[in-house]
């Protein structure tokens, strides 16, 4: 197979590859709009009030686009794959950050985001109903990451009980990022699956780039928070 992708007419290669550019750059675009402007057609808190640790909150909370910036840098890795894991769901956040602003948690928001694409890398052989199902997990351990990142930040305190308080007040945020992803994953992953962007097999080396480069962005944002 790989004296065959050598072996390749360079036309070929050179269209193949300029099918993803083009993908790139349009999930590019939709990530920062949405981000950008979607937050503000939201649909309101439920009506319906949970009590975590004697403090009532809405079921799920709705505050942010998670989901679109998910789904995206999910489809990325899976059907782009390779520098395109990491460098859609980077661009995405860089640039919207630099507009709407973030907090010290950015860094691992940003390296959450990659790591949801290196998931979707990680899923570039499972059936469509299995990458559905694998994202769970994965929006899953966003949450774990990124919600680690607030209680490191000091917010909570530096003990078990404000790790705990951290953890237990993200649940409705979770919930959410959940209903969300799963909600709109399948609709925007179907068009993908009609597309051929996957049929030459990707350089020898690209699934341990994508995995090292997510690694080293969560210990990036570890250790600059300590």
């Amino acid at each position: 197979m790989e004296k065959k992708i050598k072996n390749i007419n360079g036309k070929i290669i050179k269209s193949w590859m300029k099918k993803k550019y083009l993908i790139a750059i349009s999930l590019i675009i939709i990530g920062i709009i949405s981000r950008i402007y979607l937050r503000n057609f939201l649909p309101p808190a439920p009506p319906f009030h949970i009590n975590l640790m004697g403090i009532s909150q809405p079921i799920f909370i709705p505050g942010d686009v998670f989901f679109m910036i998910a789904i995206i840098s999910l489809i990325a890795g899976r059907y782009l794959g390779g520098i395109f894991s990491f460098s859609i769901p980077f661009l995405i956040m860089l640039i919207t950050d630099i507009l709407i602003k973030n907090n010290f948690i950015f860094l691992f928001t940003w390296s959450g985001f990659i790591m949801l694409g290196c998931f979707g890398y990680l899923m570039q052989k499972k059936s469509l109903y299995k990458f559905i199902a694998l994202s769970i997990p994965s929006v899953i351990a966003y949450d774990l990451w990124t919600n680690f990142g607030w209680w490191l930040g000091g917010y909570y305190g530096y003990n078990l009980n404000g790790l705990i308080l951290c953890y237990v007040l993200a649940i409705p945020f979770m919930i959410w990022h959940l209903i969300s992803t799963i909600a709109f994953l399948p609709i925007f992953s179907l068009p993908f699956e009609k597309l051929e962007t996957r049929k030459i097999e990707e350089i020898k080396y690209a699934k341990y780039v994508t995995i090292s480069s997510t690694i080293f962005a969560m210990l990036f944002s570890f250790v600059s928070i300590l």
